[in-house]
């Protein structure tokens, strides 16, 4: 059975020296503080301060890099982790099958939709077929993360920060459909709300549920756990799904919501959704807090419930305890 990467996710990026980056098997970032030396072949750029960054396509027989650990910033298991390239871009590597919801695709529709909603500016995306893997390019979102400005925030400022993302949340999720289904009509990356993964199932490879109508939904559901699920509603509403305090950005004063990030689970999911998994989900927890680790999902989950998005912990957590 094979059951990581090959290569693993935390060498798909390496730094050849202080101006070339290999990133996968088929783009090359280089650095130049001239702009003119930018080559004809350039598929993307951007300046950093006096230098500007650009990609191209690797050559063959081209000199590969091999320190993979100097720009990278985060490995989330073995299907995720993010680089830091100059000052201003992160490139982040995700693992990628046939059928899987390319997160691009989510943040165009979120800019299209909700251009109220602070998102990171897309720089390029790719699928590297050979490797498995995306590679998503993005700025960096000015600020810092709501788990690391928490403890330094008022009772009050972090209520009203739970209020904006809440609200965020109901304009994302006036957008409807009629089927359980990410933006461009592929399966939902969700585990919580599927049944465990087969033995067999390499760790690294992502699985969807769907597409699925409100009665295919119910079916699952039901077929999957002796108890019995939360009603699923006719239309499917649009929702980020993983607001937890790492993927919310702030300004450095607290003040402000910067961006929400990672929208690599953003999809139509049942109402029942938006606010429960807040307070069900331990992708919600507070690093940061020993005594009320829940507090972040238990306030947003509040202001969702405020806003008319009904709470099902209880029902949820009875069915989701017994599924295979």
């Amino acid at each position: 059975m094979f059951c990581e990467m090959d290569p693993p996710i935390e060498v798909s990026v390496a730094r050849a020296n202080p101006w070339r980056w290999t990133l996968g098997s088929l783009i090359v970032c280089e650095k130049a503080d001239d702009p003119g030396l930018k080559p004809g072949d350039t598929i993307a750029d951007w300046r950093d301060g006096d230098s500007t960054f650009y990609l191209r396509k690797s050559l063959p027989h081209e000199l590969l890099g091999n320190d993979t650990e100097a720009d990278r910033i985060h490995v989330g298991g073995t299907s995720s982790a993010v680089w830091r390239l100059g000052n201003n871009v992160f490139c982040k590597v995700r693992a990628w099958c046939e059928g899987l919801e390319l997160e691009a695709n989510t943040m165009r529709f979120v800019e299209e939709k909700a251009p109220e909603i602070p998102i990171p500016e897309l720089v390029h995306t790719w699928i590297d077929h050979d490797l498995n893997r995306t590679f998503l390019l993005t700025r960096r979102v000015e600020g810092q993360t709501l788990e690391r400005a928490w403890p330094q925030l008022s009772a009050l400022r972090r209520t009203q920060i739970a209020d904006d993302i809440a609200r965020f949340c109901v304009s994302l999720a006036d957008n409807t459909s009629p089927r359980f289904e990410t933006v461009t009509g592929y399966g939902v990356y969700e585990p919580r709300l599927m049944e465990s993964a087969p033995k067999p199932h390499p760790t690294w490879k992502p699985r969807t549920l769907g597409p699925l109508s409100q009665e295919a939904m119910r079916a699952y559901m039901a077929k999957i756990s002796t108890e019995p699920a939360p009603d699923i509603d006719p239309q499917f509403h649009f929702y980020h799904a993983d607001l937890g305090p790492t993927n919310v950005m702030v300004s450095e004063d607290g003040d402000r919501v910067t961006g929400i990030i990672d929208w690599e689970s953003g999809a139509y999911y049942p109402r029942f959704w938006v606010a429960t998994k807040p307070v069900t989900a331990g992708a919600f927890y507070l690093e940061c807090e020993t005594d009320e680790p829940k507090l972040w999902g238990q306030l947003l989950g509040q202001a969702l419930e405020a806003k008319g998005y009904q709470r099902l912990d209880a029902a949820f957590r009875r069915w989701d305890k017994s599924v295979s």
